[in-house]
């Protein structure tokens, strides 16, 4: 999985980094893609704000938490939305294109197996 993590109105430390990509792999077992992840922090007056989104194979999921105490609490909370959109499978997904793609390639090779045996040469 491939985390960008930024920051704003606040110090991104090493601690909220790793716990970020400790938290982001319990979302990465659910698919077998490579996925790409882009995580947004902040803090707007009292509260403390993330933002997810990652993008995988033709899909995309959003997610916000904020939590006024505590940013690791905030994190959580984000992650946790994640991981219930995909166990539910409820994320938007574009693979309509992707399949028509495949099932030409796949006829195209059949034929061209198909003159090979006829013509050998």
């Amino acid at each position: 999985m491939d985390v960008s993590i930024s920051a704003k109105h606040m110090d991104l430390t090493d601690s909220l980094k790793a716990y970020v990509e400790e938290r982001l792999s319990r979302v990465n077992k659910y698919t077998d893609f490579n996925l790409n992840a882009d995580i947004f922090l902040g803090v707007e007056k009292h509260r403390n704000h993330i933002h997810a989104t990652i993008k995988g194979n033709g899909f995309y999921l959003n997610s916000e938490a904020e939590d006024p105490a505590n940013m690791y609490k905030a994190i959580d909370l984000c992650v946790d939305k994640l991981e219930k959109q995909l166990r539910r499978g409820k994320y938007t997904y574009s693979d309509k294109k992707k399949g028509k793609e495949l099932e030409r390639e796949a006829i195209i090779s059949s034929h061209r197996t198909l003159d090979k045996e006829i013509n050998p040469n």
